[in-house]
């Protein structure tokens, strides 16, 4: 899937999994711990999960890249900041495996560089595992993304509370 629907996830594994009323202001990252590894972990398997099932690509690479970053900064501006490192590790986590199998790749096809390719490490990005549709029938597909939105939407109510307390609308 595109990196936007990788960093939707990312939001969504950060509120389900950080519990706000053990991440205090005064906290050590030691005393942190446990929930950024989770939703560092959190971010690589709902990156798998998600690109495991059938989806076509519905925003162009480039433009997926900047409004991507545009939204990691606007996700990381709006997160209190006692909880900037859980989101931003959530993110990271659910943008990692394609900075690892497809960045390199896509630079070269961006910017006309000539970085070193290797083989994919992460199973969904193989092939025999990935859920990418050439076909160019993405009716699924496009169920799938909306089932996703509505997955973090669902989450984000239910924890409406850790999610209030994690970022900052007013």
């Amino acid at each position: 899937m595109n990196v936007l629907f990788h960093i939707t996830a990312a939001v969504g594994v950060a509120v389900m999994l950080t519990d706000t009323d053990k991440i205090k202001p005064g906290n050590t990252l030691v005393q942190n711990s446990r929930t950024m590894l989770s939703v560092f972990a959190g971010g690589i398997i709902s990156h798998g999960a998600i690109d495991y099932i059938p989806h076509c690509y519905p925003v162009n690479s480039k433009a997926d890249i900047v409004c991507g970053f545009i939204l990691i900064c606007t996700l990381l501006f709006l997160t209190r900041t006692g909880f900037r490192m859980i989101t931003g590790l959530a993110i990271f986590g659910g943008i990692l495996p394609d900075l690892i199998d497809l960045g390199p790749a896509m630079m070269n096809g961006i910017l006309n560089t000539n970085l070193p390719v290797f083989p994919k490490i992460f199973p969904w990005h193989w092939k025999v595992y990935s859920g990418s549709v050439y076909t160019g029938n993405c009716n699924v597909s496009t169920f799938n993304h909306f089932l996703l939105l509505l997955m973090v939407a669902f989450i984000c109510l239910l924890r409406k509370k850790d999610f209030l307390s994690i970022f900052r609308f007013n």
